[in-house]
Formats: C-alpha cells, structure tokens, sequence
C-alpha cells in the first residue's frame, strides 16, 4: 500500500516509481475521498521488502505534480 500520492498519479506512474526496489508486477492507483492510494505487487517477497525499507518517505514525481509517499 501506498500513502500519499497526488491525485494526478497513474498506475503508470507508480510502478514506475516503485520499480527502482526490484520487479513490480501489478500496480494499481485508487482514488477514495480526498485521498490517492496505490498497490504494488512484486514478484518476489525480497523486493517488497526493499521497497519499505528503500522508498518510504521518498519523493514521488510524474508530470504535473509531486509528494512523498508513505510506503
């Protein structure tokens, strides 16, 4: 899961993103409220991993806007 994203991200965007902790092989962006979260799957469980350690609190970009997120 993650926090914090700007409302202009697309699933594109995060997996992008996300790519730089291992093989990301679904990802997914939803916006519910005022909020825009997104999930991440990756292809192995050491990965994942990574991701929460190496990507929490890093500085999301896409086009329009960035924000950091929370992973």
């Amino acid at each position: 899961m993650v926090d914090g994203l700007p409302s202009s991200a697309s699933w594109q965007d995060l997996k992008d993103h996300m790519r730089r902790a291992g093989d990301v092989c679904f990802s997914d962006v939803y916006r519910e409220g005022g909020a825009t979260v997104g999930v991440v799957d990756y292809t192995n469980y050491d990965d994942m991993k990574y991701a929460i350690r190496k990507l929490d609190d890093t500085e999301f970009r896409n086009a329009f806007s960035r924000a950091y997120i929370r992973v």
